[in-house]
């Protein structure tokens, strides 16, 4: 279901953020490389953020029963987390999903909070401009939203797609997002120059989401961009 596409996404230009959720998706917790990064870019906002993680809380697998579509409308028939959850995404102004890359897409701790959403949409079905068939949001939303991930791969293409897929369907192709390639470098000393650089790009493109609403395209590059010719970061894998 298309839970939040088609909510209205405004771009900040400048807002004065009250509140900021960054759902950690690693199992990693805190040790994440992703979730490093992340706090690079909430360091160029300037903003500090509540952090969920999801290895922690108490979230069920989805049931498939639509008893928040038909019985209690907006409501889960489960008793976890999740309820919570969807009050604090719902109430803050900016969500950052704080993922790494695990078989193409999100962890499976991450995917449960995903099909968790189905509360917010309804089962009325409508086409959008493309000839897409979704599902509409319960209420307008007005909670901006955006991605930041890592992967161990040193290509970006062909290996983000699946989840670039998913969050576009269940948000909106407009929300910003940061791919970071050849992220275990991110835990190796000796690549720290490389990492440093990296990590000060993240924190620019904070700045610059904090006084636009969107990241540069220059700046967007070098987040993009791997940080070892590709090559060269393959042979130093192995090792």
């Amino acid at each position: 279901p298309l839970i939040l596409r088609h909510a209205k996404f405004e771009q900040v230009k400048g807002t004065e953020f009250m509140k900021i959720l960054v759902i950690n998706g690693s199992p990693r917790g805190e040790q994440s490389v992703t979730l490093k990064i992340t706090r690079a870019f909430l360091e160029g906002m300037g903003e500090s953020a509540e952090i969920i993680d999801t290895m922690r809380v108490n979230v069920k697998p989805c049931l498939g029963c639509f008893s928040c579509w038909w019985k209690t409308p907006g409501k889960c028939a489960q008793q976890d987390d999740m309820a919570d959850i969807l009050k604090k995404l719902l109430e803050s102004d900016l969500v950052i999903w704080s993922v790494p890359l695990y078989c193409y897409n999100v962890p499976s701790n991450c995917k449960a909070l995903y099909d968790r959403l189905i509360p917010l949409g309804t089962p009325a079905q409508e086409v959008d401009d493309t000839g897409t068939t979704y599902h509409p949001g319960r209420q307008e939303i007005h909670t901006k939203i955006m991605l930041i991930s890592s992967c161990g791969f040193p290509d970006f293409q062909n290996n983000f797609d699946g989840m670039d897929f998913q969050f576009n369907r269940m948000f909106s192709k407009e929300c910003p997002r940061i791919y970071c390639v050849e992220a275990p470098l991110m835990n190796i000393p000796e690549a720290k120059p490389l990492t440093d650089a990296y990590l000060a790009a993240a924190k620019r493109a904070g700045a610059e989401y904090r006084a636009s609403g969107a990241i540069s395209a220059e700046t967007k590059a070098i987040l993009d961009a791997p940080m070892l010719p590709p090559d060269v970061y393959r042979a130093q894998i192995r090792r």
